[in-house]
């Protein structure tokens, strides 16, 4: 680990690739070296977690990075969901912001890793957004646009290309989409332009279960 802080990383890949468990002495030093992973460049650190996104479990791969300390290290605008509530007499919410961002991330049935980490991070915009109505509900209005820009600045950091920076940006700006029988052509129209044909899967992908815990 001291040799290439890279590998507290690996670890963290490989334990959820295979589905192992990370021995408990390992885990600690991966603990106490995890800040060491900031020198390590964007590049090195993207391609692991895109392979832990890519793992048959990506949801239990997220929640290692957390448990190691290095979630916050490498998205702390994920991090910063956790412990965000969406609450009051309108809402009956049982998972937090960050709990719901792992959730999604596991129920996305897309296999491209850059789709799965559009599901992880579509509310990073919340905690920006947090407001209270004077009934006590809980808002986070313009989340999407402002997680959007979030998006492209993660997508930047990590080196993503222009091409995948601009498909995270429009997954995550467009996923608070409706399709019900109410709306016009010319609004399912402009919604397939604002997200692109060849998005539309995606989209739905990043959407799929997102209602059952939102």
């Amino acid at each position: 680990f001291q040799e290439d802080a890279l590998r507290i990383m690996r670890a963290v890949r490989i334990a959820s690739q295979l589905a192992f468990f990370i021995d408990k002495q390992t885990q600690e030093a991966i603990v106490k070296l995890a800040p060491t992973l900031e020198k390590i460049s964007a590049e090195r650190v993207r391609d692991e977690l895109f392979k832990i996104l890519s793992a048959e479990d990506p949801y239990r791969g997220i929640i290692l990075l957390r448990e190691t300390a290095l979630l916050q290290i490498i998205l702390p605008e994920l991090e910063r969901c956790f412990g965000v509530m969406q609450e009051g007499p309108k809402h009956d919410r049982i998972y937090d912001i960050g709990d719901h961002s792992l959730l999604s991330l596991k129920n996305c049935p897309s296999p491209d890793p850059l789709v799965r980490f559009a599901a992880l991070i579509h509310d990073v915009g919340k905690p920006d957004t947090y407001g209270t109505q004077e009934d006590g509900n809980v808002t986070f209005y313009a989340h999407d646009v402002v997680g959007a820009r979030i998006a492209k600045k993660i997508g930047e950091r990590l080196r993503l290309s222009r091409k995948q920076i601009d498909k995270l940006e429009i997954l995550v700006r467009y996923h608070m989409f409706t399709v019900t029988e109410e709306q016009t052509d010319s609004a399912i129209r402009r919604f397939i332009r604002n997200i692109g044909v060849e998005n539309i899967d995606d989209m739905i992908a990043v959407r799929i279960d997102h209602g059952q815990f939102h």
